[in-house]
């Protein structure tokens, strides 16, 4: 009886043993793969910054009903040459545009930078379009109440569902100055002789990385007065990848329209 209960000791640690081992084992394994995480996703994890004093934030009502109203950050830069109106994707709204800076970077050039909340996203309050006539009479009525004269519009991704129908129509195109679309949605029913016919200047931006746009870069090629940025190494929302490269190449653009 003794010896067995010997046994069942020295066993009792060789478990202790091995369970140690392995948990160290997991711990190194799992350490290595947070590190790996941290180094693949660097940029993201630091687009992050501290608020920005400078930015303002308000609501567009309906008849003062603030159940239906749009939610939207600005900063209005001094001196203003004109303004850009940013949309957002699908995962995001106005307060990604703040976070990576965008709105400071723009305003800091002398252009007006406002980001909205698209109806159900953010604080934004208003029913979701239920078509594209709708959503096309919410740009125009949006750009009118924010009393933009011709702004750029960059629409990033499910925000080409309002801007793609809103630019292909030929009146309301002409209430904007330039289109910078990112990655956009709804492009494969978009016809090539009506993109041909589209009298806009237009910076089409994508990730490298994004396969799931890149099939459509050619197509996006037909406008006439559009130019194409593949940005390196980037994703679909390429613009967290590297807003540094993203800021400069849309500052570029804008400058020319001035």
């Amino acid at each position: 009886m003794a010896n067995l209960a010997l046994n069942v000791t020295i066993n009792w640690r060789v478990l202790i043993s091995v369970v140690s081992i392995l948990t160290l084992a997991l711990l190194s394994y799992y350490s290595g793969l947070w590190k790996q995480w941290r180094m693949h996703f660097s940029s993201r994890l630091s687009i992050v910054s501290a608020p920005d004093e400078n930015v303002q934030t308000s609501y567009l009502t309906s008849n003062d009903n603030i159940n239906e109203a749009v939610f939207y950050r600005q900063i209005v830069a001094e001196n203003s040459k004109f303004a850009v109106l940013l949309l957002h994707g699908q995962k995001f709204t106005s307060k990604t545009w703040q976070d990576i800076g965008t709105l400071k970077a723009l305003s800091s050039k002398g252009f007006t930078a406002i980001a909205a909340d698209l109806p159900q996203y953010g604080d934004s309050k208003l029913r979701e379009p239920k078509d594209n006539k709708e959503k096309i009479q919410f740009l125009s009525d949006l750009i009118k109440k924010l009393n933009l004269q011709r702004p750029v519009l960059v629409a990033p991704s499910m925000s080409g569902s309002y801007a793609m129908p809103f630019v292909m129509d030929e009146e309301h195109s002409k209430e904007l100055r330039g289109f910078i679309p990112v990655a956009p949605t709804t492009v494969a029913v978009q016809k090539e002789a009506d993109l041909e016919k589209l009298k806009l200047p237009t910076l089409l931006v994508y990730g490298e990385k994004d396969t799931s746009f890149e099939p459509y870069v050619e197509k996006m090629k037909k406008i006439p007065s559009s130019e194409v940025y593949m940005m390196k190494n980037a994703h679909h929302p390429c613009y967290l990848d590297d807003p540094g490269d993203f800021h400069q190449r849309v500052i570029k653009f804008l400058e020319k329209l001035d």
